[in-house]
C-alpha cells in the first residue's frame, strides 16, 4: 500500500520517530555499532541501492550495493570495526549524517510505521581529504518493541549512478 493511503502518525509519535532517526544517525557517526544494532529487530533487512545509468527513454534500474539481514550486518560491522580486517576503514572515516524531510505513517501491520526520510551523509578520510557526499532517500519500517522503536527494514536509494570511491564501507 502506498504511503498516500496510510494514515499519518500523530504529533507525539512523529517526534518519537524523529528522535529515533536522529539518535540512530548520531550512533553511526560515533561508530557505536553495538548500540546501533540494538535498535534493529531480529528479522531486520537492510538494503542500499544505486541507479544504473540508462538512455533517457529507458526506465531506471536499481542495483543492490548492500543487501543484508542481521547476521550480514553483524559481519559487516565486525569487518569495518576491526583494523586487522579492513583496509577501507583503517584509519576510520569521519562521518556526519543529516536526516530530514521525514514523513511517517501507520503501516498496514499493527505496531509498524512506514517512514520516509532524506539523508545527506558526508564522509572524510585521510586518503581523500576532499571527502565524499552520499545523498539518498530512505524507506524504513519501524516496529514497536515493548516501549521502544526498532528498525525492521531499511531501503536506502542513493541518488548516485556511480560510487567514486569504489565501495561503500559505511552504513547509511
Amino acid at each position: 500500500m502506498s504511503d498516500a493511503k496510510l494514515s499519518a502518525v500523530d504529533d507525539g509519535l512523529f517526534v518519537e520517530i524523529q528522535r529515533f532517526l536522529f539518535r540512530e544517525a548520531a550512533l553511526l557517526d560515533r561508530r557505536d555499532y553495538a548500540a546501533w544494532l540494538s535498535l534493529t529487530t531480529e528479522d531486520v533487512n537492510y538494503r542500499v541501492t544505486a541507479a544504473v545509468a540508462r538512455d533517457a527513454g529507458a526506465a531506471a534500474v536499481d542495483y543492490a550495493i548492500i543487501d543484508e539481514n542481521l547476521t550480514g550486518l553483524k559481519s559487516r560491522i565486525d569487518q569495518i570495526s576491526n583494523p586487522r580486517l579492513t583496509r577501507a576503514e583503517n584509519p576510520p572515516s569521519m562521518t556526519r549524517r543529516v536526516v530530514s524531510n521525514i514523513e511517517a505513517h501507520h503501516a498496514e501491520k499493527q505496531g509498524e510505521f512506514s517512514v520516509v526520510s532524506y539523508l545527506l551523509a558526508y564522509r572524510s578520510r585521510p586518503s581523500a581529504p576532499e571527502g565524499d557526499f552520499y545523498v539518498a532517500v530512505r524507506h524504513d519500517t519501524l516496529r514497536r518493541s515493548y516501549a521502544d522503536l526498532r528498525l525492521a527494514k531499511r531501503n536506502v536509494q542513493l541518488d548516485h549512478i556511480m560510487l567514486y570511491d569504489g565501495a561503500l564501507s559505511t552504513l547509511l
